[in-house]
């Protein structure tokens, strides 16, 4: 059985595209256990995530667990606190490249097979209207770096992606697929 640790509905439903047959879990892990400073943050917070669920699984399931970071340089912007915390990021990420970094684990017999996706995301040059508008009209609070890339259609802040649209927005598709495809979990 293929288990999806997430209940992000962008995760589940890049997942379908691979499947439809999965479960979902919510990891047990609590994510401000993890300094933001520590290298490959998002892929220590995808493998504490799968620990956590570890004893809820049976051997043979495929547990797929994944975290998503935005980093500028050495600043690793989680979720935001509140929509003031939301703004302030979004100002300070406009017309500058950022990277998206998503770790991912996928848990299966015992072993952990392991990725880490990076895409360069570059900002719009933000106004602070534009930047009031899109935290009106798009819901950030629960988004790593105050943002979605599927929001861009409501009000434009990336410019461009060079890389993976689906590891923007949280969950590498073709790298995860090709993971279950040599684990024979599809």
């Amino acid at each position: 059985m293929i288990i999806l640790g997430s209940q992000s509905p962008r995760r589940i439903e890049l997942l379908k595209s691979i499947t439809s047959d999965f479960i979902i879990m919510k990891p047990l892990f609590d994510e401000k256990t993890i300094s933001e400073k520590a290298e490959h943050y998002s892929l220590l917070e995808a493998e504490n995530k799968a620990i956590s669920l570890k004893n809820l699984t049976k051997p043979e399931d495929f547990l797929i667990c994944c975290d998503t970071s935005v980093v500028y340089e050495d600043i690793i912007f989680g979720k935001p606190s509140d929509e003031n915390d939301a703004k302030k990021t979004l100002r300070f990420l406009s017309n500058k490249t950022h990277k998206v970094i998503t770790g991912y684990v996928i848990l299966h017999d015992g072993k952990m097979t392991k990725g880490e996706v990076i895409s360069y995301v570059t900002f719009e040059d933000l106004t602070d209207e534009k930047i009031d508008e899109y935290v009106s009209k798009c819901y950030v609070l629960d988004k790593a770096g105050s943002y979605g890339v599927q929001y861009n259609d409501i009000v434009r802040v990336v410019k461009k992606i060079d890389g993976s649209l689906t590891n923007v927005i949280g969950f590498p598709v073709d790298e995860i697929k090709e993971d279950l495809i040599k684990l024979k979990a599809i």
